[in-house]
Formats: structure tokens, C-alpha cells, sequence
């Protein structure tokens, strides 16, 4: 159920980032954006969607040791979005700095909507743990 819900909302974010960066892009001359972005918001959806679902995986199964797989998890994904961005930046150097904006603006806002629903799913497992030893 919290994998549906999450793909739900991954789907009308990306929806609402791909219309916004139409709008966003058909304005700016052509040396503002990146031409890798739909690219980009591929990337960024399944790497959420992949990362969430570990996550919830994790929080399902050992919920005392989730913020250890959750930092561990959140760094190793820090050195594959950076190794990601520096390799495309030095073989694609005219693109550059308009593809590392593009990447962090991505990253940001999915990044808010990744943590803010494992967020919601572990106070509900707390609540649950919670009803229970009470029971």
C-alpha cells in the first residue's frame, strides 16, 4: 500500500516537474538548459523509486536499525549521483554548468519527496510498534 501511494506521488511530481520545465525551457534561449533533462528526470524517478523501496524493505524488516541503512543508503547514493554528474559534465564540458544546475534542482526536489514519505511511513511503523506493546 505506502509502495502505491509513493508511486503515485512520484508520478504526479514528475508530471509537474516535466510540465513546469516545458513552460520553464520554451522561454530560456537555448544555451540555458541542458538537453540531457528528460534524461535527467528518468534517472532521478526509478533512482527514487529503487532507493524508496530498499528503504521501506529495510524499515519493514530491522525498524531499529533503519537510520544506519538510511545514512548508508543516502551516501552511497551521494557518490553515484556524483560520479554520474562529474562524468557527463567532463565529456559533455559545454553542457556543464547547465546540466549540474539541472541535476541539483532534480535532486533537491526529489530528494524532498523521497525523505518526506520514508518520513511518514516510519511514524506510522513507530505508531503501529507503539500500539502494540501497549496491547
Amino acid at each position: 500500500m505506502a509502495m502505491k501511494r509513493f508511486l503515485r506521488t512520484l508520478v504526479i511530481a514528475t508530471l509537474a516537474i516535466i510540465i513546469i520545465s516545458a513552460i520553464v525551457y520554451a522561454a530560456l534561449p537555448t544555451g540555458y538548459y541542458t538537453t540531457a533533462f528528460p534524461f535527467l528526470v528518468v534517472f532521478f524517478f526509478a533512482a527514487t523509486l529503487l532507493v524508496y523501496y530498499f528503504m521501506l524493505k529495510s524499515l519493514e524488516k530491522r525498524p531499529a536499525k533503519f537510520v544506519n541503512i538510511f545514512l548508508l543508503t543516502t551516501m552511497v547514493k551521494l557518490l553515484v549521483y556524483m560520479a554520474v554528474m562529474v562524468s557527463y559534465a567532463l565529456v559533455n564540458r559545454g553542457e556543464a554548468r547547465q546540466f549540474i544546475v539541472a541535476f541539483f534542482i532534480l535532486y533537491i526536489i526529489y530528494t524532498i519527496i523521497e525523505v518526506l514519505a520514508l518520513l511518514g511511513e516510519n511514524s506510522k511503523m513507530g505508531r503501529k510498534k507503539f500500539l502494540q506493546d501497549i496491547e
